[in-house]
């Protein structure tokens, strides 16, 4: 006979141990990331056998090892939801500041397509080179409002996606940011 099959990516592993920054239930981790009790369950397991968790009766927990591992994920990316006035309206948004990222040589089209594939609705890529901007797009466009939630760094890449949730927004956004830079696809492998 054959088990459940699972019903949760490595991007949800990636989110789970992204959240957990003090004791946690697995209730609370349940509500905040959009996803039933048991599949948190099954997503804690694979933390602890990375020992990346640990848990008592306040909750779940980063160990040393996890506390590391996510320092290490902060430092490629910084993930925030974001409210663009006039952009993609009604959608809920979510932009990640990927930093160091390996040479594009996937054409914006292609990385929007990453996005989608991983359940949003589409994702706007912006190149930093001491401002945002659309590389593929001659007009101007003021990003100022991203470029404020982020400290920028020269060639940084920013991600914009967006989706009837917010999870499926972060789930784009996250893919991208996992194509894009080498030490995050390493960190993903581990899961």
């Amino acid at each position: 006979m054959v088990g459940n099959l699972a019903n949760f990516t490595k991007i949800d592993v990636l989110r789970c141990l992204l959240r957990i920054e003090k004791p946690v239930s697995r209730s609370e981790l349940s509500e905040t990331l959009n996803l039933g009790e048991g599949t948190i369950r099954s997503i804690l397991d694979i933390l602890k056998k990375n020992n990346f968790l640990e848990s008592n009766k306040k909750g779940h927990y980063l160990s040393q090892k996890g506390n590391n591992i996510v320092k290490k994920i902060r430092s490629k990316i910084d993930i925030k939801e974001i409210d663009l006035a006039g952009v993609f309206p009604d959608k809920k948004k979510i932009a990640a500041d990927i930093r160091n990222p390996k040479i594009i040589s996937k054409s914006h089209i292609v990385l929007r397509d990453v996005a989608v594939k991983n359940g949003a609705d589409g994702a706007l890529i912006l190149n930093y080179d001491g401002k945002l901007k659309v590389s593929d797009f001659d007009e101007e466009q003021d990003f100022k409002d991203i470029e404020n939630k982020f400290d920028l760094n020269k060639n940084d890449i920013v991600v914009v996606a967006y989706a009837d949730s917010y999870k499926l927004a972060e789930h784009g956004a996250l893919a991208i940011a996992v194509e894009l830079n080498n030490g995050l696809k390493e960190i993903m492998q581990k899961f």
